[in-house]
């Protein structure tokens, strides 16, 4: 049975899994069983600096009245012990581990979830790697991450393309690839996310035809009233088909492959797409919301709702973010209130 991460951070967020699937290359260290609480590892074997030992045990012991298990205390120590970047606007990690214990966190059981023990440890270990190489938040990727997929490696969507822990469609894919190819930097931070991992990062866009042919099966089942049994039975080979994929390095739905690709995804944006946007907490809002509905919709909301980037750097972010703003986007309602959410999902789950 595998090990599933249960994360109840905001309320219309679908707590669910942790895990992907791909592990590293013959040659990468395998991760094993957690590391205890009292160890000098963390859950990843890096060494535990003293600061994040410190916060470990003032966390456990703000939280004495709470049992804990060693996997999910294993978890704690390992995401307080993720570098912090110099500059970071967003929560330290003590912070980050409150609004988790806060909002709930549990470990459980599920017979039908498709993941190793393992999983949880990569999840981490690869948003270490993506902060790392990429200079992003550690705290907003594991936000931002988990607001799309709810950590499930396995996700896919049902009326896009959208794949993986960072539900990337195939147009973006292709968008993503094709900047790693013109972009030296943002190649060399892909490699070494990559080869810290012992990944790999696809050459081109193959997608996984299978599952978006049991996608569509399924659709049309749904829409045209076929019988539950026949919709499940669909549903359990289109989850037969992502895990088939699980172990293929450079695959669309290995866990390390593409979360990297969404952290070069909002690298670009950040640093690369949207230049004009200054301060750093507005500047990943910009790039989140970019993630969310493409550069399109930003550029509108920066040009002509607010007129240009002058008045869009100096307005409140409360302002900018409104749902009165994001309502004059040209886009439909149902996305304007997906690109809402999403902002504001994230930055109140990583921001100070």
């Amino acid at each position: 049975m595998a090990l599933l991460l249960m994360l109840t951070l905001m309320p219309l967020w679908a707590a669910q899994p942790g895990g992907g699937s791909g592990g590293p290359r013959a040659g990468a260290r395998e991760l094993r069983a957690p590391a205890s609480s009292t160890a000098a590892v963390d859950g990843l074997g890096a060494p535990v600096s003293v600061e994040a030992q410190a916060q470990y045990a003032e966390l456990l012991a703000a939280h004495k009245g709470r049992r804990l298990s060693e996997v999910e205390k294993s978890f704690i120590l390992t995401v307080l012990n993720i570098p912090q970047l110099p500059s970071e606007v967003y929560k330290d990690r003590p912070a980050l581990i409150r609004h988790f214990l806060k909002k709930g966190v549990r470990l459980d059981v599920s017979r039908d979830a498709g993941f190793a023990a393992t999983d949880l440890w990569r999840l981490v270990r690869a948003t270490r790697a993506a902060a790392e190489n990429f200079d992003i938040p550690s705290a907003l990727l594991m936000c931002l991450t988990f607001r799309e997929s709810s950590f499930d490696p396995r996700a896919s969507g049902w009326t896009t393309s959208a794949k993986g822990v960072a539900q990337l469609t195939n147009d973006t894919v292709a968008m993503v690839i094709s900047r790693l190819r013109a972009d030296p930097t943002l190649w060399a931070q892909t490699e070494a996310y990559a080869r810290q991992l012992g990944a790999s990062m696809p050459a081109g866009v193959e997608g996984a035809p299978d599952v978006d042919a049991l996608a569509k099966e399924i659709r049309a089942l749904q829409a045209s009233g076929a019988p539950a049994s026949e919709i499940a039975a669909k549903q359990r080979a289109k989850r037969r088909a992502v895990l088939s994929h699980k172990d293929e390095h450079g695959h669309i739905f290995n866990l390390e492959t593409n979360f990297g690709l969404g952290a070069a995804y909002l690298a670009y944006m950040r640093r690369d797409r949207f230049t004009e946007v200054t301060g750093e907490r507005r500047g990943w809002l910009t790039a989140v919301a970019a993630y969310n509905q493409g550069a399109g919709p930003v550029n509108e909301l920066i040009h002509k709702v607010f007129h240009g980037a002058k008045s869009y750097n100096a307005a409140p972010l409360r302002e900018i973010f409104s749902k009165a703003s994001i309502g004059r986007l040209d886009i439909t309602p149902e996305f304007r209130e997906e690109l809402y959410w999403e902002v504001h999902s994230v930055d109140r789950c990583s921001a100070k």
